[in-house]
């Protein structure tokens, strides 16, 4: 394409091209979808801020987004997938649930550490175990929900199984992310801070 216009432009042509198609409305819808994404991503991190009253603990939850990302492009790559406008929406109501349940029990944390004065160690632990079964179960009913799609066949099938495949791999990864990588991110930043209030 670029060598096509390079060409016309150094020929002088007394004509323009012009270039369309599925391929280029793809790049287009695929372009609009990681903008939105951006977007709410943003628009996710300052309303954590006023929720958590920090600025420090939203990027706990952020930095989960790029982990669960990659547990979903792991698992289109391994059905053959593509990346395309569905999967891309796949990503998308992942990143939803997901970041939910990591929320939720960061919350139930800060309430043990903060309000109730428990130590970090022991907030961890019973924020964790308050908050496995609602997290699994919120990823188990939905990674079981989308599985038809994976060995459904026809033309709808076809076009959701993108869809079904990103959120599983998504959801995956991510729940194992949400029980053990937020709890540990959340200790190495306040430890200094528990060890003060101990002694």
């Amino acid at each position: 394409e670029r060598r096509v216009d390079q060409y016309i432009a150094s020929a002088n042509a007394p004509f323009n091209i012009s270039w369309s198609g599925g391929l280029y409305d793809f790049d287009n819808n695929l372009q609009e979808l990681f903008v939105i994404l951006f977007i709410a991503i943003a628009l996710l991190y300052f309303v954590l801020a006023i929720q958590f009253e920090s600025l420090l603990q939203p990027f706990i939850i952020l930095l989960e987004i790029p982990i669960d990302l990659s547990g979903s492009l792991l698992v289109l790559m391994l059905f053959g997938s593509s990346l395309n406008v569905m999967s891309a929406i796949g990503i998308i109501v992942m990143t939803g649930i997901i970041i939910n349940d990591s929320i939720l029990k960061l919350d139930t944390i800060n309430g043990l550490f903060r309000e109730q004065g428990m130590t970090l160690e022991k907030a961890i632990h019973q924020g964790g175990i308050r908050r496995i079964r609602p997290i699994v179960m919120t990823s188990s009913t939905t990674i079981l929900a989308l599985a038809p799609f994976l060995f459904g066949k026809g033309l709808g099938t076809e076009l959701q199984k993108p869809l079904a495949l990103a959120i599983i791999g998504g959801l995956s990864l991510g729940t194992i992310i949400s029980l053990y990588f937020i709890p540990l991110c959340y200790w190495w930043i306040y430890r200094k801070k528990s060890i003060k209030h101990e002694y």
